[in-house]
């Protein structure tokens, strides 16, 4: 058994998104562009054991429809201690999440969101970023037909009306999974495809879901494992960042 070692290893992606259809079914809002960031830094390394810490961020840009106009909407965060146990094919983590969501181009009349919740999740390192070039590494020019995918589960603390326990939010549970499949390499290039489903349940006792489907591109032999993806959401319900009906297409550098 080893001693435990500092690792600082950092990892993450970042995603640059267009929404290119579906507008017409929304309200008076195009929805505009979004650029997503994650890092994740394992900071102690112990045998198969990561601690690790999570810093994530969301920039939604919108505008109405009539003007043409776009303007920064929304920024929303996640910071989270994180553990991980790897496993030869599968990955267990839990982590803490404080996220917030801030309106920025309009006045919000309920203030900033805070969100905290205890969230554990088990699935194949194959349905995770921080594997995804590992896991096509040993293909080429062939066909892969495997599938991969995760299942999680979050607890919120209750809505007390701090940053630290949560402000302006009812929800009580979030569960849900990623199913990928991992369709081949060809010419240098990994081809791969899956959905991510999520679900919301609120103190009032309703749900809230959101369905996404997505089809990856991602070119091989890179440092970075840099690719586009095309992804559309065919059911949304969720309150503080809804894409219902909305097919994006997204340029994502994976670090």
């Amino acid at each position: 058994m080893q001693a435990p070692e500092l690792a600082m290893d950092t990892q993450g992606y970042i995603n640059l998104i267009d929404h290119v259809h579906g507008q017409e079914r929304t309200s008076a809002e195009n929805p505009g562009y979004r650029v997503e960031f994650l890092a994740l830094t394992d900071f102690v390394r112990w045998n198969n054991i990561y601690l690790a810490g999570l810093i994530s961020n969301k920039t939604v840009i919108r505008g109405e429809l009539s003007r043409g106009e776009f303007t920064l909407y929304q920024l929303m965060y996640n910071i989270r201690p994180d553990i991980r146990y790897e496993l030869p094919t599968a990955i267990i983590r839990a982590g803490i999440n404080h996220e917030s969501n801030h309106t920025v181009s309009q006045a919000d009349p309920a203030g900033y969101v805070w969100m905290n919740s205890l969230q554990v999740s088990i699935g194949t390192k194959g349905s995770n970023y921080l594997f995804i070039r590992e896991q096509f590494k040993p293909y080429k020019n062939q066909f892969i037909n495997d599938l991969d995918g995760y299942v999680f589960l979050a607890r919120y603390r209750d809505s007390a009306g701090t940053i630290w326990t949560g402000r302006y939010h009812d929800y009580e549970w979030k569960i849900g999974g990623r199913l990928r499949f991992q369709i081949g390499s060809f010419n240098k290039w990994a081809y791969f495809a899956g959905t991510d489903v999520t679900a919301w349940l609120r103190e009032t006792g309703d749900w809230e879901y959101r369905t996404v489907l997505r089809l990856n591109l991602f070119r091989k032999q890179l440092h970075n494992f840099a690719g586009f993806y095309y992804a559309y959401h065919l059911y949304d319900t969720y309150s503080f960042d809804n894409e219902s009906y909305l097919g994006s297409v997204g340029f994502q550098v994976i670090f």
